[in-house]
């Protein structure tokens, strides 16, 4: 639809899930391409164009560098030649941006106006009203954003001296500077410099897989066709779920919550002997490694058991009352009906999208593990069909994500890399065993030769993410 040379749009960027509200009104040029209206928005809220992006219109075609999607599989529309007028055609039409796949910051754009001839004085783009400073970059998504205002507000909070280390004496999230955002809008060619080599941020390493995929897997590992199968074969899943130990685990734990359930302990801990029977069943070499130096004596000291209660509990399968923990009414409905392939689906949702990962570990920071993690789902369908050393896997994920260990706080004795690397492991592959999707060459599984440790799928992964 052509558009009259001298119309505006007015559109409001808003930062989605911002609690106080976080968004820039601007003023551009209908003919504005996808491509500028990136950086437009780069500059205005003030990130820093260091990550990926893409924009999704509402009936969901992706509008992106075409760079990014080299095999042609998500059929991005060239973001470059694309206008903005081509897609938003009417007054109250919205689209959807993500920037930094990491830490997930979307951002709903409307177009709140078409402005006359008559309206337009200045030059454009041009921010009409900012309120409030976006987050620091690499921040760790919205939930790492409002723990670091605590911290960085409460002289005496543990991080405080941090998190000013990390991002300086002041931050002041009301502030925003109107006439700075449209001085550097006037100057922001100079930020996106067209020569790759000075001043792009470098390339992540995805090993065949374009960003737009990548971008897909991170959003639903469980349900992503342009890399995985959604189809399995159900009946030979089945057969293999008790290889994960969270299954083994789970049926221990739900048979001994039939009938009346299990009284807790006044702090609230299962019985040792429920315990010492969820450690058997999972394989105490896998879930309790410890327990050959020192025996176990609360449900506190074996994070499987504590991984496979919680999971149980946020996944809607137990309930606690009046210090009992039982198997709901629901629940115990929904196994009967759909078994515990069903269960186990349920418990692999719960882990990625509802699970605290920051739990399985002391490190503070770092949540951006949880979101970037299914991407070693792709790692183990093109290499873990042999076995490999498992840092081999943690240096493909800070290849793909080389921002993961910008997140860490500083501390004296670990560099920011060396705590990505243990976070991932405690966290990623931690979790990936007691899901039964690897599985370590016993001949170094022990604790001691973590640094020889090699890995691979298993049966049950390969039963689960078949490659398209």
């Amino acid at each position: 639809m052509p558009t009259k040379p001298q119309t505006a749009y007015q559109i409001k960027v808003t930062l989605s899930g911002a609690k106080p509200s976080i968004w820039r009104r601007l003023l551009i040029e209908p003919g504005t391409t996808f491509q500028d209206l990136h950086r437009i928005i780069q500059v205005a809220m003030g990130w820093q164009a260091s990550h990926l992006h893409l924009f999704q219109t509402e009936d969901g075609t992706l509008i992106g560098d075409p760079a990014e999607d080299f095999d042609g599989m998500m059929n991005f529309r060239d973001e470059a030649v694309v206008p903005v007028s081509a897609v938003l055609l009417g007054e109250g039409q919205a689209l959807h941006y993500e920037y930094d796949f990491g830490d997930g910051w979307e951002h709903q754009i409307v177009l709140e106006k078409i402005a006359s001839a008559e309206a337009r004085t200045e030059t454009l783009p041009r921010c009409i009203k900012a309120v409030r400073q976006c987050p620091p970059e690499d921040v760790g998504g919205l939930h790492g954003f409002y723990e670091f205002l605590e911290a960085m507000e409460d002289m005496a909070h543990p991080e405080h001296i941090a998190v000013r280390e990390w991002c300086g004496e002041w931050f002041d999230p009301d502030f925003v500077d109107l006439e700075q955002i449209n001085a550097d809008l006037a100057e922001r060619d100079a930020w996106f410099p067209e020569d790759p080599e000075h001043g792009a941020p470098p390339a992540s390493d995805f090993l065949g897989l374009s960003p737009a995929q990548v971008h897909e897997l991170l959003q639903n590992p469980l349900n992503c066709p342009s890399v995985f199968n959604p189809l399995f074969n159900a009946g030979s899943v089945n057969e293999l779920l008790d290889t994960a130990p969270i299954i083994r685990m789970s049926r221990v734990l739900v048979e001994a919550m039939k009938g009346k359930g299990i009284r807790l302990t006044g702090k609230g801990n299962l019985p040792l002997k429920h315990v010492k029977a969820m450690v058997e069943a999972g394989g105490e070499s896998m879930v309790a490694p410890m327990a050959r130096y020192s025996p176990i004596r609360s449900e506190e000291h074996v994070l499987a058991v504590i991984l496979t209660r919680v999971l149980l509990e946020i996944a809607g399968y137990t309930k606690k009352q009046k210090g009992v923990l039982s198997l709901k009414k629901t629940a115990e409905t929904r196994l009967e009906n759909k078994g515990w392939l069903m269960v186990y689906r349920d418990l692999l949702s719960t882990a990625f999208t509802r699970l605290n990962w920051a739990s399985m570990d002391n490190y503070e920071g770092l949540e951006g593990i949880q979101y970037s993690a299914p991407f070693c789902f792709w790692l183990l369908s093109e290499k873990g069909g042999q076995w490999r050393p498992g840092d081999e896997y943690l240096d493909d994920m800070l290849k793909a994500f080389p921002q993961l260990p910008l997140a860490a706080f500083p501390v004296v004795y670990m560099s920011d890399e060396e705590q990505a690397r243990s976070a991932l492991r405690s966290r990623m592959l931690t979790l990936y065993q007691l899901l039964g999707l690897i599985e370590l060459d016993p001949q170094h599984a022990r604790l001691r030769d973590e640094g020889d440790q090699v890995m691979g799928r298993t049966a049950l992964f390969e039963g689960m993410f078949t490659r398209i």
